[in-house]
């Protein structure tokens, strides 16, 4: 209860000095208590003042910041973007490139000399070693080993044994089979060898073999690779694949032929039929 009174009578002290500078008959005016405040709150108000001007420059500044970084992420997803564009536009001129070259075989078309038979393909024993078709010896025509096997993408293989009933076709992919074959961008001569699997080996190129140890015309991924004629069982400019990997001396070639889609090929013989 004391402590009650004690405050009560305080701030009654208080609002009596306060309002006594507000009295009409007060001895300090209100022009001098004006003064007097605004010498206090002047100061108060210009600090406030500049604490907002900081503020807000601190706001600009840090805003200037941020919209630097964001600047710069784009200007790297740019560059990015720029750098992608570049290379799709160094893939297309290389594949426009290929399939320039892929128009004048398109549809391959037998050579004159050789006369073409068609046959039905009644099975594929593919394994790791070899790779075969099977199919019915047409009516009315002999077909002999080394006769070729084509469709109209390229090179199927080569018959590797003949009778009056079934015909075997060794394919390209067979590890015993070899095909001479030409770069036909270069017209450097070499020769695809099988690997039992889907894509071929490109070995012996004419340069790197006769001419110096190191390649004249560096062979180069997307090349097409085309019979030579040279051997006598392959007739010359038959399509046979594409240069799809390199790695150190090993050429991978892929075949332009999907073998296990086959139904019906064409042989080629330029024998005379019996």
């Amino acid at each position: 209860m004391r402590r009650i009174l004690i405050v009560f009578c305080t701030a009654a002290a208080l609002y009596l000095s306060v309002s006594y500078w507000y009295l009409p008959n007060s001895p300090y005016s209100k022009s001098s208590l004006d003064f007097i405040s605004s010498r206090v709150i002047q100061p108060i108000a210009a600090a406030n003042i500049y604490f907002h001007k900081f503020l807000s420059l601190f706001s600009d500044l840090n805003n200037l910041f941020l919209g630097r970084v964001e600047i710069n992420k784009r200007l790297k997803k740019l560059e990015k973007i720029e750098d992608e564009l570049q290379q799709t536009k160094i893939e297309l001129n290389r594949y426009q490139s290929i399939t320039k070259e892929l128009k004048s075989l398109t549809n391959f078309h037998v050579p004159e000399k050789f006369k073409q038979v068609s046959v039905s393909v009644y099975g594929a024993p593919i394994g790791f070693y070899d790779a075969q078709l099977i199919t019915a010896s047409p009516p009315n025509v002999t077909i002999k080993k080394d006769d070729v096997a084509v469709n109209e993408k390229g090179l199927i293989g080569r018959v590797s044994e003949a009778s009056s009933r079934l015909i075997r076709i060794m394919l390209i992919t067979d590890m015993a089979s070899r095909v001479p074959v030409k770069i036909l961008e270069t017209g450097e001569n070499a020769m695809i060898i099988g690997n039992g699997t889907a894509t071929m080996s490109l070995k012996h190129l004419q340069s790197r073999e006769m001419i110096t140890n190191n390649y004249k015309h560096p062979p180069k991924i997307g090349d097409i690779v085309v019979t030579s004629g040279i051997g006598g069982i392959y007739p010359a400019d038959i399509p046979v694949g594409m240069i799809n990997a390199i790695k150190d001396e090993e050429i991978s070639v892929k075949p332009f032929v999907i073998f296990h889609t086959l139904e019906i090929i064409a042989i080629i013989y330029d024998h005379v039929a019996l």
